[in-house]
C-alpha cells in the first residue's frame, strides 16, 4: 500500500476549512479510491502528524470526525481502521441525520412531507432540554418519511428560534433537503448529542401517520444536539416503524493512542 501522503494533495494553509476536515477529506478520497479496504488498518496517529505537519489533536478530530460519519472504526490500543459497509437501516450517529445516512451510503430512496413548520412555545421538557426558560418560543418542525415508498418514519424537531430563518431560507421545507446538513451548513454542526431509543406501542395519532393498526410495535428515537459552543439546539423525537426500519447503534470509545 503506498503511503497516503504521496497520493493526495496535502493540507492548504491558506484555505478557510479547518484542518481537520481537510484531512477528513483527503483520507475519504483514499478510501473510496480503494486505497484502503474495508478493515484494513490507517497510517497512525503518530504518522499523519508528521505526514501533514499537524498537531496530534487535529489529527485526533479528524479520526473523530470519521468515525462519527461511519466510515472508519477506532479499535482500542490497535488504531484506525476503514469500516465495513453498513447493514441496511438507519444509523444513530452523532454527526449524521437519517436522510444522509440512508441516501448517502445506503442510496435508498427517502421521500419527506412537511406536517408542520412554526413558530410555537416550546414544552417544558423541549426548554429545559434545550437549557432555556420555560415559555420560550421556538420552532416545529414535524415530518413523515417514506423509506423506498413505505411509510417509515414520523419526527419532529424542536429547534432554537433563531433557527427559524435559516429552515425556511433552505429547501427542507419542500421535502427535498436534509436538516441535519443545512444546519450544519448555517454553523449549528452536532459536536454531542445524547440519543435514546425505546420500543413504545402506536397511539390512534401514530397509527393514523403511520399507517399501522393502534398498539402497534414502534421504536422511539428521543435526541438532545449541542453545538461545539456547548449549548444545544436542537431536540427532537422520532417514531419509527420497525416492520420497515431497523436502527443500528453504532457506538465508539474515545480516540486516545498515547
Amino acid at each position: 500500500m503506498n503511503d497516503l501522503a504521496q497520493e493526495v494533495p496535502g493540507i492548504d494553509r491558506s484555505s478557510p476549512v479547518p484542518y481537520y476536515l481537510q484531512l477528513s477529506q483527503l483520507m475519504e478520497q483514499a478510501i473510496s479510491r480503494g486505497d484502503y479496504a474495508a478493515g484494513e488498518r490507517l497510517p497512525s496517529e503518530s504518522d499523519l502528524c508528521r505526514d501533514y505537519e499537524l498537531a496530534r489533536s487535529t489529527v485526533r478530530e479528524t479520526l473523530r470526525h470519521l468515525a462519527e460519519q461511519g466510515k472508519i472504526k477506532m479499535v482500542p490500543r490497535r488504531g484506525a481502521f476503514v469500516a465495513d459497509k453498513p447493514e441496511s437501516g438507519w444509523f444513530l450517529q452523532v454527526a449524521q441525520g437519517f436522510f444522509e445516512a440512508e441516501v448517502g451510503q445506503q442510496h435508498r430512496s427517502v421521500e419527506t412531507k412537511v406536517l408542520e413548520a412554526e413558530r410555537c412555545v416550546l414544552p417544558d421538557v423541549v426548554a429545559e432540554a434545550l437549557d432555556l426558560d420555560m415559555g420560550s418560543a421556538g420552532f416545529k418542525l414535524a415530518r413523515v418519511r417514506r423509506l423506498d415508498s413505505q411509510l417509515a418514519l414520523y419526527s419532529v424537531n424542536y429547534l432554537l428560534a433563531q433557527i427559524e430563518s435559516v429552515i425556511r431560507s433552505s429547501d427542507v421545507l419542500t421535502g427535498g433537503g436534509s436538516l441535519n446538513r443545512t444546519l450544519r451548513e448555517a454553523g449549528y454542526e452536532v459536536f454531542r448529542a445524547r440519543r435514546g431509543v425505546e420500543a413504545v406501542a402506536a397511539s390512534e395519532e401514530l397509527s393514523s401517520l403511520l399507517e399501522v393498526p393502534v398498539g402497534s410495535p414502534l421504536l422511539l428515537v428521543t435526541s438532545v444536539s449541542w453545538g461545539r459552543d456547548g449549548k444545544p439546539f436542537d431536540f427532537y423525537t422520532s417514531w419509527l416503524r420497525s416492520d420497515v426500519v431497523k436502527v443500528t447503534v453504532d457506538a465508539h470509545t474515545a480516540v486516545n493512542n498515547d
